[in-house]
């Protein structure tokens, strides 16, 4: 158990040594930003609801909006699912087609250049086209869950352009992911510190947040 306390201890300490980064040195115009999953159905209501997940939206709005016009892309991406989706095998019931729990919050349908893309499983990868990010240098990734779609995601993706020998920036800012907390099935706080850790492991680059 001690060393269990000294691992879980050394990875908290990785996370609270990461840098924070000045957006001023990104170039905008070739950075794309992906929302995952800032829904009705995990942010509002429903059976995947979560405070944890409500209490992204003001900061990522905060964070997008001043950007609205500068970054090369801005796409959200949201579960729609039908009700025989494989995936509801494995979770309860949310995001259906056609009801609001699929929808994209409120708050964000403001931001402008607002590209909303649905997507059937927990990775984002699957359901867009990666050429789109052919003129990209950086991208970043906002959202939830830090441990399944935010993690799928940007592991996959920088899996990809490895497999490419592509070298880009995938950026996970801590600050704007998060997780659902259920007590002794799914502790949000030690998933988030073992996913985060696992990200950097996985060449994603993960700071505490963008100064702007």
């Amino acid at each position: 158990m001690d060393n269990i306390i000294k691992e879980f201890e050394v990875l908290q300490k990785n996370l609270d040594n990461l840098p924070i980064e000045n957006l001023a040195d990104y170039d905008l115009s070739k950075t794309a930003l992906f929302i995952v999953d800032i829904n009705n159905g995990f942010a509002k209501e429903g059976a995947l609801y979560s405070d944890r997940i409500k209490s992204l939206i003001t900061p990522i709005y905060e964070f997008v909006k001043p950007l609205e016009e500068k970054l090369n892309k801005i796409i959200a991406f949201t579960d729609t699912h039908d009700k025989d989706s494989v995936e509801l095998n494995s979770y309860p019931a949310h995001c259906l087609a056609d009801t609001e729990e699929c929808k994209v919050v409120d708050e964000l349908l403001d931001i402008k250049n607002l590209e909303i893309i649905p997507k059937n499983s927990t990775n984002g990868f699957f359901a867009m086209d990666v050429n789109i990010l052919d003129d990209i240098d950086n991208v970043v990734v906002v959202g939830d869950c830090t441990d399944i779609c935010i993690y799928q995601f940007a592991v996959t993706l920088k899996a990809y352009f490895n497999e490419k020998n592509i070298n880009k920036n995938i950026v996970v800012p801590m600050n704007l992911v998060d997780t659902y907390d259920i007590p002794f099935v799914h502790p949000g706080d030690l998933l988030n510190i073992v996913f985060l850790n696992s990200m950097v492991q996985n060449g994603v680059k993960l700071i505490k947040k963008f100064s702007l």
